[in-house]
This record gives C-alpha cells, structure tokens and sequence, in this order.
C-alpha cells in the first residue's frame, strides 16, 4: 500500500493534536502541582483518590469522636481522684468515731466534718467536662444527676444509660456514665445501699452515739474507699485505650496522607521532562508539516 503525502499529513495534524492536549494538561499540573485537574485527565487514579479522601475524612471524625470521650473521661478521672483524698479522710474520721470512750462533742464535730464531706463528693458526683456535660448523668447528661432534698437524703436523678460515643470502625467508649456504677453502694440484706446514704446513716450513728453504727460505719467507709479506687482503676484502663486508639487513628492518617499525596501530587521534574519530550515532538512535528507543504508535484511524483 502506498503512503500518500495526504496521508502523512493527517497523521501528522493528528499527532501535532495529541502532543497538544498533553503540553497543555502537563502544562496545568505544573501550574496547580497536581497530576489531574479533572477525573478525566487520569481516571485510573481518580477511584483511589476518592477512597483514600473517604479514609481520612472517616478518621478526622473518629479522632473528633476520640478527643470528644476524652474530655468526659478525663473529667471523671479527676473527679475520682480528688474522692479518693475525702474517702482517705473519711477513714481517719471513722477510725477515730469507732473508739470507745469518746465525747459526744468530738462526736458532734467528726459529724459535722462527715457532713461536709458528704457534700463535696455530692459535688464530685455532678463533675462537668469542658463541654458542659455532666459526666456521671448517662445520657441525660444535660442536668445535674445528683439532688440533695430537703430532708438531706441524696437522690440520683440521671440516666442509667452510658452516653456513648463511636470512636473507631468497630469501637465504642462511654462519654459519660451512669453516676451509680461509679459511685457504689454496698449490698445490705438483698439491696443496694446508695454511697450517699451510707455516709448518712454514718452521721447520724455518730450524732446519736450509736457505737454498733459507728464501727459499721468504719467497715463501710473501707469498703467505699475500695469501691473508688476499682473505678478508679476502670478510668484509667478507658483513658490508656482511649490514647492508643488515637495513636492508632494519627499513624493510619499520616500513611493514608503520604499515600493520597504520592497519588495526587506532581513529580515536578518529572512532569517538566515530559513537557520538554512533548515540545521537542512538537517542533519536529511542525517542521515536517512545514517540509511537506513546500513539496512540488514533481518531488511527490519522483
């Protein structure tokens, strides 16, 4: 088959076409310094791309969600902290109300102490995280979950429900808790006793000089004191996985980042030597048209 001079023409009109479309869409990705512009300049890529930028949205939410629980543990933490100094406290007063003789004014006094102290851990107990939620109301963490009423009995007024939070794929923590599986009564005759009234009846043993009850009361502050330091314990654990699984959700970003980068971003040196291929095309192109138009009939009929 004969190769025409028309022939070698269109091709070479086409190819001047194709070089082109590729000095331009080169030509943008050195100017914005990525290597598409739009889907269609590299389709193969574009799947991937939107996966890994998927990805990383997922984790910005979990790492959001993460840091979200933490304030609320780390506020219950810290609650439970300063209880566990009052329970320390409250031994050392019921210790001192269990010995025999005392004086009903040293009686009165420890009391008065008891008193007060009740009424911290009453505040402890209605601990607010920075984000203004009461920590140990569950979900209705909107209100304080402990009211004092007028007789002074101390009545938990919040959710049994766990507020929780989604903080991995498949992984959830408490963003606040329910205020009795923290602040544990203890089981007398088949019920649970509260914290709150333990301590009340612990004062009134002791303003009423009742002996029995003011050594049951030191067996009682005991217990609550081992009480608060397995929920301390307990916090402590949700704090230390709660720290993993933010370490764990930062390294998945910075691979998923390094990733998307290596397929969005421009090899600069790269791109800019296919550039110069394509001109160097281009020219050599240009120069053979310009060759070709100048051919006499003669020179194509020779």
């Amino acid at each position: 088959m004969r190769v025409s001079t028309s022939m070698m023409y269109d091709r070479l009109t086409d190819q001047m076409t194709v070089n082109s479309d590729e000095m331009s869409r080169l030509q943008s990705a050195l100017s914005t310094g990525q290597k598409f512009a739009r889907p269609s300049d590299a389709p193969e890529l574009v799947g991937r791309v939107q996966a890994y930028e998927s990805r990383l949205k997922t984790l910005d939410a979990d790492k959001a969600a993460v840091k979200s629980v933490q304030i609320g543990v780390d506020a219950q933490s810290k609650a439970l902290q300063q209880s566990s100094a009052l329970f320390d406290r409250l031994k050392e007063l019921a210790f001192q109300a269990a010995q025999d003789p005392i004086s009903q004014a040293q009686l009165d006094s420890i009391a008065a102490e008891v008193g007060g102290i009740k009424r911290s851990l009453v505040d402890l107990a209605n601990t607010r995280d920075a984000s203004d939620r009461y920590v140990f109301g569950g979900i209705n963490s909107g209100v304080p979950p402990y009211v004092i009423q007028p007789d002074g009995k101390v009545e938990y007024e919040g959710s049994t429900t766990p507020l929780r939070v989604r903080v991995a794929d498949v992984s959830y923590e408490d963003a606040t808790v329910s205020g009795p599986s923290v602040w544990q009564g203890i089981e007398r005759g088949g019920k649970t006793v509260s914290m709150f009234d333990i301590l009340g009846n612990f004062e009134q043993a002791l303003r009423e000089n009742n002996l029995s009850n003011r050594t049951q009361g030191l067996r009682d502050v005991e217990e609550l004191l081992t009480k608060v330091g397995t929920a301390i314990a307990r916090t402590g654990g949700i704090q230390q996985r709660l720290d993993i699984a933010m370490q764990q959700a930062d390294e998945t970003t910075v691979r998923a980042q390094q990733t998307l980068s290596d397929l969005k971003d421009l090899d600069y040196s790269s791109a800019l030597s296919k550039l110069q291929q394509q001109e160097v095309l281009m020219q050599a192109s240009q120069s053979l048209l310009a060759r070709m138009s100048k051919l006499t009939l003669l020179n194509q009929m020779s």
